[in-house]
């Protein structure tokens, strides 16, 4: 016979591999990590070593420094000489998020922006913009002058005022809506690239839809999938027209989730309202072409839409909106609005 002691060993040793197996199967609880940056980067790179190493559900607190490096200061009246267009838009991280592979989507959420200073800058850099000769477009027309235009920003009203002497009206204020110009991962074929320059891994879009509380994918090339962000925007047009948006720094906070087994070709938003594909390149009219065909694809593979009728609710109900027209590379996304999409 066995005493009651033995018997409740036995049960407990027969138990212990369900035991082990239900540990396994409940999911590690998320955390919030705190990230004071040391260094940033200019480029997104393989090889950048990561700043912080995070799991899928983890979420992030952090801050990200000014288009300029934060170079400036609000006393100052033009970006010469402390502009450099080869150290500019400098990126907070590289996060290594566990169990990110290659062939996966990394799921970014945008949990809080917030702006952390009274200021932001825009200006008019010589060889950049929309409206101004440039490398790519070389004109027999001069450069733009230098310009350096100091915004107040007023967090209470979110709010900016510029001053404006030389004009009948004297000053403006304009609404504010953060977001980021830059963001993104590790781009794909070992390359190291100009946190400028927007791509498939996401970068330099200049979209102002990535404001708080939006939820974007981006294509995972690297392991980890090295994501970065930085380039803070308090306010900009569509299409960044000048080259400078309201630049200032920010803090952040972001959740991070690993989606196994899914490929994207084009980074992805989502808000309330709509499913947006974004599209970088030159000239602007493929990066339409590949926004618009990236979000055909979406509709195929993710709501089980056909793609010729995909293609033609698209051509009635897309809605196009250029994010910029003044990087080495355009960006354009291509939107449409959640009510089309299956129950």
């Amino acid at each position: 016979m066995f005493d009651a002691r033995t018997l409740k060993l036995a049960a407990l040793l027969l138990a212990a591999p369900a035991l082990a197996v239900l540990a396994l199967a409940i999911p590690v609880a998320a955390k919030t990590i705190t990230y004071q940056p040391q260094t940033v980067y200019f480029t997104y790179c393989y090889a950048h070593p990561p700043a912080a190493r995070i799991a899928s559900g983890d979420s992030v607190v952090t801050s990200t420094r000014d288009a300029s490096n934060d170079a400036f200061l609000p006393t100052d009246t033009t970006l010469a000489p402390k502009i450099d267009l080869t150290k500019v838009n400098p990126q907070t991280g590289p996060f290594f998020v566990e169990g990110a592979e290659p062939g996966d989507t990394l799921k970014v959420h945008i949990d809080r922006i917030g702006l952390n200073r009274d200021w932001g800058w825009g200006g008019a850099i010589p060889y950049f913009g929309a409206l101004a000769p440039e490398y790519k477009t070389m004109m027999l027309t001069p450069p733009v002058d230098d310009h350096l235009f100091i915004w107040r920003l007023d967090k209470s009203r979110m709010v900016g005022t510029l001053n404006m002497p030389k004009s009948k009206i004297g000053k403006v204020e304009i609404p504010l809506r953060p977001f980021f110009g830059t963001i993104g991962t590790a781009p794909k074929g070992k390359e190291c690239i100009s946190s400028l320059v927007p791509g498939p891994h996401g970068a330099n879009m200049d979209f102002n839809e990535v404001v708080q509380g939006v939820t974007m994918y981006f294509p995972v090339f690297e392991r980890g999938a090295l994501f970065m962000l930085g380039d803070g925007h308090a306010a900009q047009g569509d299409g960044e027209v000048m080259g400078a948006a309201v630049e200032t720094s920010f803090d952040v906070q972001f959740t991070v989730e690993v989606v196994k087994g899914k490929t994207i070709d084009w980074p992805r938003l989502e808000n309330d309202r709509y499913i947006m594909s974004i599209g970088s390149t030159r000239p602007l009219m493929d990066a339409l072409r590949l926004a618009c065909a990236s979000l055909v694809n979406w509709l195929v593979t993710d709501y089980g839409y056909d793609k010729m009728e995909a293609y033609q609710l698209i051509g009635q109900q897309a809605e196009i909106e250029i994010a910029n027209v003044v990087d080495p590379e355009y960006s354009v996304a291509c939107a449409l609005d959640k009510r089309y999409l299956p129950r």
